[in-house]
């Protein structure tokens, strides 16, 4: 009985090895995000982005005029709230402090498996760097430990798609899939509308006809635009009052860059990572710099340009800088394995 289970096993890891990836990113991830979840102060006046999504799930449009369209998460979490809420009622801790439980744990269940999913793609991403398997696990630690990995998969937000959605899509272009390119083309703006600031990255680096490319990207504008003003129509919106809003963050350029060099941004930046940072040392040691160029994806350096537009675009430096964990994470990988074979040879 026991070797059959254990030959089941190994036949699921055999056919689907991004599996256990998955299971083990989850297992981490959990008791972090669940201690935050069930603890975390559930101020909905300091925490707009909590309460807007909080609102959509439970179908009520009147608040942030541009995270009202990102539905697709509380939606799914409302699914999952009206299927199991009786459930999730039962299982209450009597010192939960936030509005709804069942509703906080729905969220909780969609965003540990887009998370998970996520830890997923970062570990694909470093082995496509041809990283060992320890060195892939290593840059995989460095995501699932920062603290705004449980952020994202504790709480009631949509940042958890949106990650996935830039996993993918990197993990598209180096794989060369065009069905997983055209797939985040599709979703992208459905998580975020900065989704468009990786157009460029598209059109230079995937793997996609130019000419369907742009078929693509005109068709997913054609159903984000169309249901953005069929909402705005039918619940009374004024209409371009979203993309207005989305212009205003042009405004705080200045002041993001002014926090970025502080001491506080620079802290923030260094806080996302932690002690894991103490590999970048390794850049140190020349057979360590030469891995690393010689197998870092080309399009590593303009990825952490656009994400250093997210940050600036933010006064919400580390959360807009954690979308730069694919491409460091995979540094970290090569890194590890350039220290790790200096040290074998010094040996």
């Amino acid at each position: 009985m026991g070797q059959s289970l254990i030959n089941r096993i190994w036949e699921l890891h055999r056919r689907f090895p991004w599996l256990g990836v998955f299971l083990f990113s989850f297992a981490v991830i959990f008791g972090p995000a669940f201690a935050l979840f069930s603890e975390y102060a559930y101020d909905l006046e300091a925490n707009p982005d909590i309460a807007s999504y909080l609102n959509v799930a439970e179908s009520g449009f009147d608040e942030s005029p541009v995270r009202r369209y990102r539905v697709i998460i509380p939606f799914l979490a409302a699914a999952i709230h009206a299927v199991f809420h009786p459930l999730f009622n039962l299982l209450r801790p009597w010192t939960f402090p936030g509005p709804d439980f069942a509703m906080g744990m729905s969220f909780f269940a969609v965003n540990m498996v887009l998370m998970s999913a996520f830890g997923t793609c970062v570990y694909l991403l470093c082995k496509e760097c041809k990283t060992s398997s320890l060195a892939a696990i290593i840059g995989l630690l460095t995501v699932l430990t920062s603290r705004w990995t449980a952020y994202f998969a504790g709480l009631p937000l949509v940042d958890g798609f949106y990650l996935l959605i830039i996993g993918l899509l990197l993990l598209g272009i180096l794989k060369k899939n065009e069905k997983i390119i055209i797939a985040c083309v599709l979703l992208g703006p459905w998580a975020k509308e900065s989704f468009i600031f990786w157009v460029p990255i598209l059109y230079l680096y995937a793997p996609v006809n130019k000419f369907r490319l742009s078929g693509w990207l005109f068709l997913s504008g054609v159903l984000v635009f169309g249901f953005r003003y069929y909402w705005d129509w039918t619940h009374g919106v004024v209409q371009g009052e979203s993309l207005s809003k989305d212009l205003d963050h042009f405004n705080l350029i200045l002041p993001s860059l002014k926090r970025l060099f502080s001491f506080h941004g620079i802290y923030e930046v260094i806080s996302i990572f932690g002690l894991w940072g103490l590999l970048f040392f390794g850049i140190l040691a020349s057979s360590v710099r030469e891995k690393l160029w010689s197998n870092l994806p080309s399009f590593a350096l303009p990825v952490l340009g656009i994400v250093f537009l997210h940050a600036i675009l933010s006064t919400d430096l580390a959360r807009m800088f954690y979308l730069a964990t694919p491409i460091l994470a995979m540094i970290f990988g090569l890194v590890f394995d350039g220290i790790r074979r200096l040290g074998n040879h010094k040996l």
